[in-house]
């Protein structure tokens, strides 16, 4: 009972698709989310305009700019949405993946050039360009080398733990 119905395809080749991981917005946690009303007040403040509607709820979309951690989204919400107060970091940082230009020995240094808090360096290779290098502790998962890189080779991902000092 509860349980989604699935799709033709999904009944054909026995399992369901994935449902897409959504961002929320800085400041809103998954049990602050049920209060959402679905006004869109929030997608209408967004200077930069990443903020959208699916289901009702927020959600952030990179593809269309980065996060400026300005607080107009919390500002416009009239519900208590936005139960972490002056969110300056997303619970996600970037990562390079493999399709980046500079792994295929393409110069590209795009992702370092559009981080506002310069954490993407690049590691000098002999012969060869530049790496980049995340500095996550720097990273605030704000979006803007998403956007700015021209193949779309940065995610993103949950920060890596700090190991035990043994």
């Amino acid at each position: 009972m509860g349980a989604e119905p699935l799709s033709r395809r999904e009944l054909f080749t026995g399992r369901a698709a994935a449902k897409p991981v959504r961002i929320r917005p800085p400041g809103v946690s998954e049990l602050s989310l049920a209060a959402c009303t679905g006004c869109g007040a929030c997608t209408e403040r967004c200077p930069t305009g990443i903020i959208r509607l699916a289901d009702g709820l927020p959600f952030i979309d990179f593809a269309r700019g980065e996060c400026t951690f300005c607080g107009a989204c919390e500002e416009a919400c009239a519900e208590p949405v936005f139960a972490e107060k002056d969110v300056r970091r997303f619970p996600h940082v970037a990562a390079i993946t493999d399709t980046c230009l500079a792994r295929r020995n393409v110069a590209c240094q795009s992702c370092g050039e559009s981080c506002p808090e310069q954490a993407i360096r690049f590691r000098p290779r002999i012969g060869a360009p530049f790496l980049p290098e995340i500095n996550e502790a720097k990273c605030t998962g704000c979006g803007a080398c998403l956007g700015g890189c021209p193949v779309s080779a940065i995610a993103v991902k949950a920060p890596e733990a700090e190991g035990a000092h043994v």
